[in-house]
């Protein structure tokens, strides 16, 4: 299912649900009406709204909680999220430019090893995003979304402000939660800072928790998952070359790829990209080897460059190319057609040219320019042999986790680390995005108190440290729809 596909679903989705609110409310059916408000559950146009009033007790006890403790947290958090908002800025004003050189640069057909990743970037399932990950997508935000209300919640109960109820509200399929508070601009500015940056703040250790336990994993899942002793593949590609028969197979234990050691998925990928870029290496064979196994046929050329020995019909047979060293030149078949197992276990060392050989000689395996030979070592099975383009490996997907029993699902580690990961993504979007001075936002609010306090001595009028925050208002306000337009327009441009 793509992006179109899922909009259409939710849209028509919506549209049924409105025409049943207005249906049911027409006709006063009272078993709606009741329904709507016991549960607190109301529709509007493509959003559905779930507003209550249970949950103040609960969060009335929890502000009780260690009170001297919640509100040095509560300032310093105030302290932390005032540092923020130039960097915030900054940032937003570079992934902007980013996206504008993304934007207005034409692709090149082999990504740059110097090109980064947009620092911020609007992420929306179907195009960016994959879609197997939209349940992870949703609850991340609904958690981002609730913690940070839930910040805005203790620290007013702790300013002796009341909070009337929470809501949650999804937009489409955009969770956002919210939070009614009494009128806060009666309250002393530390003490309305320390609420309208509870939010922020709140988010910013949540994406701190989140790194925390994502670097923590390998500790705490030590005990049922091995991690450091090669990557464990979870599925396979059908556009990959090792699929199939003589493959690999999902739950085969990676430990080497070509002469690259793999230990975890860092190293996996550093493998890869050595594959990718590395000069193709040939076998040390000794000559008792090639000429027992020696299966060579008329030669032949498959094209231009490549050289066929073997029989055209043969799967395990390849044509190999004997490399004379300078130093010591022997009268050896120019291409001998040999086994690729065979040579693999009786190759001696890699080579590079024949005097790199003790007592034996280079052969070098004749294939296609763009291909390679690729021997990939498992754990308590054989080599799997890849012969292929090597970007067909990107589409083996893997995991460092390797399970010590098989009562545990294998997604286990994978399921958390995703979640950590857009716990992140989300939880530090939300705190750099709320913390710039935005209509709507809370920076709005927290700007407004800054420049009235910090001006206060030196610009008399009220109405002038008001024009002031509101000129900064609209400035940030600007920033981010600059951001935004340039945002959905490079996805656009994916789609394209």
């Amino acid at each position: 299912m793509d992006f179109f596909a899922l909009i259409a679903i939710v849209v028509a989705f919506y549209v049924a649900l409105m025409f049943l609110d207005f249906t049911f409310k027409s006709c006063s059916h009272y078993p709606y009406l009741m329904l709507i408000q016991k549960t607190g559950l109301s529709v509007g146009p493509f959003q559905l709204r779930w507003y209550t009033t249970s949950l103040n007790r609960l969060i009335l006890k929890m502000s009780f909680w260690h009170p001297k403790f919640q509100t040095n947290w509560f300032t310093f958090g105030s302290w932390i999220t005032i540092c923020l908002i130039i960097p915030s800025i900054c940032l937003v004003i570079v992934s902007s430019a980013q996206l504008c050189k993304k934007i207005f640069t034409e692709p090149t057909s082999e990504p740059s090893g110097n090109q980064q990743d947009t620092f911020l970037e609007p992420i929306v399932p179907g195009i960016n995003l994959p879609m197997s990950d939209l349940s992870y997508y949703i609850f991340a935000l609904m958690f981002s979304t609730v913690f940070h209300e839930l910040g805005h919640a203790l620290a007013a109960i702790r300013e002796d402000m009341h909070v009337e109820g929470v809501g949650l509200m999804f937009i489409l399929i955009l969770p956002v939660a919210y939070v009614h508070l009494d009128d806060i601009t009666s309250l002393p500015s530390s003490k309305q800072l320390r609420v309208m940056s509870a939010g922020v703040w709140h988010n910013i250790v949540q994406a701190l928790m989140a790194y925390l336990v994502l670097w923590l994993l390998p500790y705490m899942l030590f005990p049922f998952f091995t991690v450091g002793h090669g990557v464990m593949t979870t599925q396979i590609n059908q556009k990959s070359g090792v699929n199939g028969q003589g493959g690999l197979v999902t739950g085969d234990v990676i430990t080497k790829l070509g002469n690259c050691d793999v230990h975890d998925f860092d190293s996996w990928i550093d493998c890869l990209n050595r594959t990718k870029t590395s000069v193709d290496s040939g076998f040390c064979l000794s000559p008792e080897f090639v000429q027992h196994h020696d299966e060579t046929k008329p030669v032949h050329y498959v094209d231009e460059y490549i050289i066929n020995c073997c029989d055209p019909n043969s799967k395990t047979n390849l044509c190999f190319e004997y490399i004379e060293s300078l130093s010591n030149p022997q009268e050896l078949p120019n291409h001998s057609c040999l086994n690729v197992r065979k040579v693999i276990e009786r190759s001696t060392s890699p080579c590079d040219a024949d005097n790199q050989c003790t007592s034996a000689h280079c052969y070098y395996p004749a294939i296609r320019k763009n291909h390679k030979l690729v021997v990939i070592k498992r754990e308590k099975k054989n080599e799997v042999l890849f012969l292929g383009q090597p970007t067909e490996l990107q589409y083996i997907s893997v995991t460092q986790y390797v399970p010590k029993t098989d009562y545990l699902p294998n997604s286990i580690p994978e399921s958390i680390e995703k979640f950590c990961k857009y716990l992140i993504m989300f939880a530090g979007g939300l705190a750099v995005i709320n913390v710039i001075p935005c209509f709507y936002f809370d920076g709005e609010k927290i700007s407004r108190v800054l420049v009235n306090t910090m001006l206060k001595e030196h610009v008399e009028h009220l109405s002038v440290r008001l024009a002031i925050s509101i000129c900064l208002t609209i400035f940030g306000s600007l920033i981010l729809i600059i951001y935004m337009i340039l945002g959905f327009w490079s996805l656009i441009k994916i789609i394209n």
